[in-house]
């Protein structure tokens, strides 16, 4: 039990005016205070451990390995060499209007509008699927954390859906949103 918890919440219980004493209820429920205050305290420590490069390990390292690109199946050690360099890259190199070329360069007549945190994709995927899985790499490659993207149509019906050579897992697989699937075109 942590000590410094312990002290704190029996100064709290004290000034209150209630009985700490062995064998008291009040002693019962400040101990199952304390116990609840470092389970949390504990879960905190260790969820900001694997915030951080350095002091992460097991999802959380996979996690940076996911971020990066490196491969799950090297040694702990390989992962952090690799972690730290490619936490040392150079980010930045973005050019205005790449995603944007990107997204004209998927078919005629797609466009792109952005406006703040929402991006909308004009164009119509009807004539040829495989844009789905060529739009899936682009908004991978660029799309910015916190942004709502989606096409200017109503959704496809599932006759189309049908007629397409995928199945669930294979639009499960094209890592896009719900809102993007939704309002297809």
């Amino acid at each position: 039990m942590n000590n410094e918890v312990y002290k704190r919440l029996s100064a709290l219980f004290e000034k209150l005016g209630f009985p700490i004493d062995n064998g008291t209820k009040e002693k019962g429920e400040l101990l199952a205070y304390c116990t609840a205050i470092n389970t949390v305290q504990g879960e905190l420590e260790e969820n900001f451990a694997q915030m951080l490069a350095d002091t992460s390990s097991g999802l959380g390292l996979s996690l940076f390995c996911e971020l990066l690109g490196i491969d799950g199946t090297l040694s702990d050690e390989e992962k952090y060499k690799l972690i730290k360099e490619g936490l040392s890259q150079k980010y930045g190199d973005y050019i205005f209007g790449t995603m944007t070329s990107e997204i004209e360069g998927l078919a005629d007549g797609f466009s792109m509008t952005a406006d703040d945190f929402k991006i909308t994709i004009n164009g119509s995927i009807k004539s040829d699927t495989d844009i789905l899985a060529r739009l899936g790499k682009i908004l991978e490659k660029y799309l910015l954390p916190c942004t709502v993207i989606a096409f200017c149509g109503d959704g496809i019906d599932f006759d189309y859906w049908d007629s397409t050579p995928y199945l669930f897992e294979d639009y499960d697989n094209l890592n896009l949103s719900f809102s993007v699937l939704d309002t297809l075109e």
